[in-house]
């Protein structure tokens, strides 16, 4: 593959988002395309995510740890929402829900005024490929590929050999201009094992962007970086949430990088304090 960039990286079409509509329209939406806009990041009084009620426990039979204790929270569109508290506060089982990878017990999850967490297993794959972007502390980034191939396995996934083949081209701009804002556009050819932790970080980060989301959903994206990496990470996150026009939501148990949010909700035992 080759490593030569798009002259101007930051100039890239973005989707419009679908409205209030069944998630299996969702995607039927995004059919118009604009500009990247410079102007100042605007957010909107508007909520793009809810939850409403919401229990989660983990176990076997009678023996049942609750996680989560009846969770209430909206999600500002267009904002960065910091979900802060400590080891086993059930911060990352919320995440995990809001994401559609784990059901609740009980509660509601609404995406877009659209419930989502009793969609069928094929509708909230959909949400997943087309509307979120999902971050984890561990990289997950497959050893035999390069860096361009790791961003690229989700547009492999979604749309199957032959039309992926048929939108090579695109994919792999896209991709490349998604290293380059990241900065590894000099790193397209080189496996996870020469990339040090932050380049790993990055590197998932431009993997979640490559189907142009509309919420990223980082769980601990520095945990597993020293304070210099993390620094970096959280700069690229920050960039990028205004140069996509995303919706962060980010969990952390460290005060200093929730501070860098919009809006901080702290979790406490299973529940958000008041």
């Amino acid at each position: 593959m080759s490593d030569v960039a798009p002259s101007n990286p930051l100039r890239i079409d973005r989707e419009s988002k679908g409205g209030n509509m069944p998630a299996t329209e969702l995607h039927s939406a995004k059919s118009s395309s604009s500009k990247f806009n410079s102007a100042p990041l605007r957010i909107a009084d508007t909520s793009v995510m809810s939850v409403s009620g919401l229990f989660k426990s983990y176990g076997k039979g009678a023996v049942q740890v609750p996680v989560l204790k009846g969770v209430d929270l909206e999600i500002e569109e267009g904002g960065f929402t910091a979900i802060i508290g400590q080891s086993g506060s059930g911060k990352s089982t919320l995440l995990h829900l809001l994401g559609t990878l784990d059901a609740p017990d009980s509660g509601e999850i609404y995406f877009r005024d659209q419930r989502i967490d009793n969609l069928a297993p094929r509708q909230q794959e959909h949400l997943r490929n087309r509307e979120f972007g999902l971050i984890f502390q561990f990289y997950h980034l497959l050893p035999e590929l390069t860096t361009l191939e790791n961003v690229l396995i989700p547009r492999m996934v979604q749309d199957g050999f032959f039309r992926y083949l048929k939108n090579k081209r695109s994919y792999r701009k896209r991709a490349i201009e998604l290293l380059e804002m990241v900065g590894l556009g000099h790193r397209l050819t080189h496996k996870p094992s020469q990339l040090s932790g932050g380049e790993m970080q990055r590197t998932a980060i431009a993997r979640s962007l490559i189907s142009d989301p509309s919420i990223l959903l980082a769980d601990e994206p520095t945990g597993n970086l020293d304070s210099e990496n993390g620094a970096e990470v959280m700069e690229t996150l920050t960039a990028l949430r205004k140069h996509e026009n995303l919706t962060v939501v980010m969990v952390t148990h460290d005060d200093q990088l929730a501070s860098q949010a919009d809006r901080i909700i702290h979790l406490v035992n299973g529940v958000v304090a008041t």
